[in-house]
């Protein structure tokens, strides 16, 4: 582990945390409204400093952070009582309920903004991301939603839906959603055609499928294992058979592949393209597998022992990464502008990913991670580069201004939410009312939250034992 790289994860961590809080100061200090603690962080206290009415604090765990405003605690006062008093200067709770709102807005607003900045930043100094690769179309699974739609290895893919194609791995359309389906045109040598891909209903799971009361009511609460689906899209780009890694202590390695290897027959069967490699090799009938591949001009054959990963058969290889785009430079100008279409369609994107989550469309138990998983994601992508770590942040912002704005109670979203309800209603949310939300609403973070402490560490758990890819 670099302690170097941990160390930007922390601060970046905690940048993240420091610009939604800081949101919430100014927004306060603009309205008049008293900060009683601004702290970075939770836990015991390393530094803390009192200027005028406000204790700056730094604490002890560097994941999180707080905004303590003036009377913005109803744990000791009902709404009605706050609101029959007479009104002090600088209390959150006192404060119109449109100021607010706006206050509320500041935090998420925040990360919206430092999002933003650091993609515009990203843009000026390393350049834009130049797509290069055709969606043009690999290798094409048998039974696949892709073959049955008619679509063929080479095929050039245009449009779906409507929308153009530029990256196969960005296309998320191409996989229609369960009982519906995508039209998509193609270019086959120079003529253009149609296809229909269909996806069918969503499987049941075992729980759903199950005469106990009890594990069908768990199920639609997104409990228990998920779906045993078997649809595969069939879509993957061209990509040749050339081995980016062959793993350290994997059957491929131990055989004798190497990275760079490129790999032209498997038991007599002619390889032209990655896909069809892989399709190959996790269908195959025996274990035994006879690899034929070129290296520096010479033909090679060696056999292989395919070996279960957890997951598929597999022999321990990997593609080449063709993934890292050309970058193009560009002006200040356009790096702000396109920096602004890329935080809306990606905050967009996000949005529709929370609604597919909590309508059932995709696993909630499956799609969702907690602090653990977003730091070793940020630990990673560090390791690669400052390019990608200040790209990964910005994302996570952009993932805090979205989940800040659910109508959750203990978010920012809940009590926004309240003060529109005072507004139009005129009186504040009564007592119980507000109770019963914020019970709801506590269980529902309780429960969220062991679901991704349980899905941190079952991933770490996969990875430790899963080797093979």
């Amino acid at each position: 582990m670099n302690i170097i790289h941990l160390v930007e994860v922390v601060l970046f961590f905690s940048f993240m945390i420091f610009i939604h809080e800081s949101g919430h100061f100014f927004a306060a200090r603009f309205f008049k409204v008293e900060v009683e603690e601004f702290a970075l962080g939770f836990g015991p206290t390393l530094f803390a400093r009192k200027w005028g009415k406000t204790l700056y604090a730094v604490r002890g765990v560097p994941l999180g952070g707080f905004c303590k405003m003036k009377g913005g605690d109803l744990s000791s006062n009902s709404a009605e009582e706050m609101n029959a008093k007479v009104p002090e200067q600088g209390d959150f709770l006192f404060t119109a309920w449109w100021k607010r709102i706006v206050i509320l807005l500041a935090g998420p607003g925040m990360n919206y903004i430092s999002a933003l900045l650091l993609i515009a930043m990203l843009f000026t100094f390393s350049g834009e991301p130049m797509e290069i690769a055709q969606p043009l179309l690999g290798f094409v699974p048998p039974g696949s939603l892709a073959e049955k739609a008619g679509l063929k290895a080479g095929d050039l893919l245009l449009t779906v839906n409507g929308k153009a194609i530029d990256n196969l791995n960005t296309a998320d359309d191409l996989l229609p959603d369960y009982g519906k389906s995508s039209v998509v045109t193609y270019q086959r040598g120079k003529k253009v055609g149609t296809a229909t891909i269909e996806r069918g209903s969503k499987p049941l799971t075992d729980w759903q499928a199950s005469d106990n009361g009890l594990l069908k009511f768990l199920a639609t609460l997104g409990l228990g294992p998920a779906p045993a689906d078997t649809t595969n899209l069939g879509i993957v780009e061209k990509q040749d058979p050339v081995v980016g890694q062959a793993v350290l202590g994997n059957p491929a390695r131990n055989a004798g592949i190497q990275d760079g290897d490129q790999i032209t027959k498997i038991n007599g069967q002619k390889i032209s393209d990655w896909s069809e490699l892989a399709y190959v090799i996790r269908n195959a009938q025996t274990d035994s597998l006879q690899i034929e591949f070129i290296r520096d001009k010479v033909v090679h054959v060696v056999t292989v022992q395919r070996i279960f990963n957890g997951y598929f058969k597999a022999i321990g290889i990997s593609p080449v990464d063709n993934d890292k785009p050309v970058m193009k430079k560009v002006s200040v100008f356009t790096a702000f502008a396109d920096s602004g279409t890329f935080t809306i369609n990606m905050s967009k994107n996000l949005f529709d990913g929370i609604v597919k989550l909590f309508t059932g469309q995709v696993s909630l138990k499956d799609n969702v991670a907690g602090p653990v998983t977003i730091m070793r994601l940020m630990y990673q992508q560090a390791s690669q580069g400052w390019e990608d770590l200040i790209h990964s942040v910005a994302v996570i912002s952009l993932v805090l201004f979205i989940m800040n704005l659910l109508p959750i109670p203990v978010v920012d979203g809940g009590q926004i939410l309240l003060c529109l309800i005072e507004g139009i209603k005129r009186s504040p949310v009564s007592v119980k009312v507000q109770m019963v939300y914020q019970q709801i609403g506590f269980v529902l973070v309780v429960g969220l939250m062991a679901l991704t402490i349980f899905n941190d560490f079952k991933n770490i758990f996969l990875e430790m034992h899963n080797h093979i890819r």
